[in-house]
């Protein structure tokens, strides 16, 4: 009877060792393809040699003071240089500028900012509009990195080769107004305004029209935070899901004033695995064009 227990024991002993292991390869195969990423993460994957940090802060405030290794592209480089929008740069600028800083279609991107997390999302945002496919969001960003983590940060700037790098365009993730348009009577898309709910409901504006896209159902961005030992940081999966609700498998088009705040948006839902594109003219186009419609709510 004795040697029956001990078989017993043994074999639920055996099980749980690989119930152990199999949830920790779970959790690393989890990790290794989720796009908002922890710090811990990004401490451990930093030293590889396919990995490039990415800051997307200010040029001033990366010279400040850094993730050590990381390369400066900061979001006000990403933006068209030929008009006074805020629209993204074209396919030869945005080719030279990753280009210089040493980025290549092989290399996995772990894109930061500081914790209001706009520089990083908008930068992750337009890496994904020229076809890079291996990227991530740093939960916290620089401040998690120092605050949290407690982590070396460096005012060096790294050894770069650059690269010839071909940007490939995906149509997929960006928005145009003639496809908004579109969108507003045609039940598989989702427009999601993720302004504040006074300009949502047409109360202040930074353009000179007041209102919404019609159809457009608000989720202001500032709303998918959770603040943890003074770092803003990105919810959870699941309340995540919880805020934007039941989605199903429409395809959402994110806007706000000048695509910051939206980029961001548009972030997260990638993580949550949501076909989403970002208008990039958001509502800076559509709010000063007076020969598009317009909604408000009471």
């Amino acid at each position: 009877m004795c040697e029956t227990v001990i078989k017993k024991v043994k074999m639920l002993t055996a099980i749980a060792v690989s119930c152990c292991m199999f949830t920790a390869i779970a959790l690393a195969e989890d990790a290794q393809t989720r796009i908002v990423v922890e710090v811990a993460w990004l401490a451990e994957n930093i030293h590889k040699e396919n990995v490039i940090v990415v800051d997307a802060r200010t040029r001033a405030a990366y010279l400040n003071g850094h993730i050590p290794g990381a390369v400066s592209i900061p979001v006000s480089e990403t933006f068209s240089k030929t008009d006074n929008t805020y629209k993204v740069g074209g396919l030869k600028y945005i080719r030279e500028l990753f280009g210089r800083a040493g980025i290549s279609h092989d290399k996995t991107l772990v894109v930061y900012g500081d914790d209001s997390y706009l520089d990083a999302g908008r930068v992750f945002w337009v890496f994904e509009v020229y076809g890079h496919e291996d990227l991530k969001l740093l939960n916290g960003g620089y401040d998690a990195w120092v605050k949290t983590g407690h982590h070396p940060v460096s005012k060096d700037e790294p050894v770069i080769t650059e690269t010839d790098y071909i940007p490939r365009i995906n149509p997929e993730r960006l928005s145009t107004q003639l496809s908004v348009r579109l969108a507003i009577d045609d039940d598989s898309k989702l427009l999601l305004d993720v302004r504040s709910r006074e300009e949502y409901i047409g109360m202040s504006s930074r353009a000179k029209r007041y209102g919404h896209i019609p159809g457009a159902v608000n989720a202001p961005w500032y709303d998918m935070f959770v603040m943890v030992d003074g770092v803003r940081m990105i919810k959870p999966d699941a309340a995540l899901r919880k805020l934007y609700g039941d989605v199903g498998d429409k395809k959402i088009y994110t806007y706000c004033n000048r695509g910051e705040h939206a980029s961001l948006t548009y972030t997260v839902l990638r993580q949550l695995g949501y076909d989403v594109a970002h208008y990039d003219g958001s509502w800076l186009e559509w709010g000063n064009d007076d020969d598009l419609p317009i909604e408000k709510s009471e």
